[in-house]
């Protein structure tokens, strides 16, 4: 899901950076002592989770869980995951240094879209195992499509790659839904206090 380095136009890079920067500052502005903690550990989530790769045909999927810190930390999602692309880049080239405000945008934007959607309860009437499939699901599934939007827009020679890529992500998308799903199973039978305290039995 990272985007490297001279992948995409300058324009769309540039925009892209400018985009995510304004998204990076609105979401520090949201962090407060609160969520501090579980910022930083969210982002070692992220961190250690892009490491997970499962084979799956002639590519490797793996683990984001962008639902799942969204739903955890609302705007401040960006700011977390922000942080572990921004050492990912750094660290171990993962993706670019001029690239990380569109993988900002891919993944961290990504994040803090399903809380808002799940905030507004557009899933209020369905069933609670199937919302938390949704959450892990629909993280990448938007993250995917803003990733299409970026190379549509880029580059004519991306058109078919773009399509290619949405459905080469169904796959991640649905482990993305189960490991998702049995994290807040295990939390919710282990640790309810976590959910309560944090109000996201409001979404349920």
């Amino acid at each position: 899901m990272h985007i490297s380095d001279g992948v995409l136009s300058l324009e769309v890079t540039v925009v892209s950076t400018i985009v995510a920067f304004a998204f990076f500052v609105y979401s520090f502005r949201s962090l407060n002592n609160e969520k501090i903690v579980l910022a930083s550990a969210f982002s070692a989530l992220f961190f250690v989770a892009s490491f997970i790769h499962i084979p799956f045909g002639p590519t490797q999927i793996h683990l984001m869980l962008l639902g799942f810190i969204g739903v955890f930390l609302g705007s401040v999602a960006i700011f977390s995951i922000s942080l572990a692309l921004i050492l990912q880049a750094l660290l171990l080239g993962f993706g670019g240094v001029s690239s990380i405000g569109v993988n900002v945008l891919i993944m961290g934007l990504a994040s803090y879209l399903v809380y808002i959607i799940f905030k507004l309860n557009f899933f209020k009437a369905l069933n609670e195992k199937v919302k938390f499939f949704l959450i892990g699901f629909s993280g990448v599934f938007i993250s995917t499509f803003i990733l299409f939007l970026h190379l549509i827009i880029s580059k004519d020679e991306y058109e078919k790659l773009s399509y290619t890529i949405i459905f080469a992500n169904i796959p991640t998308m649905i482990l993305e839904g189960l490991v998702t799903l049995f994290l807040f199973l295990y939390i919710k039978k282990t640790m309810p206090s976590l959910l309560k305290g944090l109000n996201i039995w409001d979404f349920f």
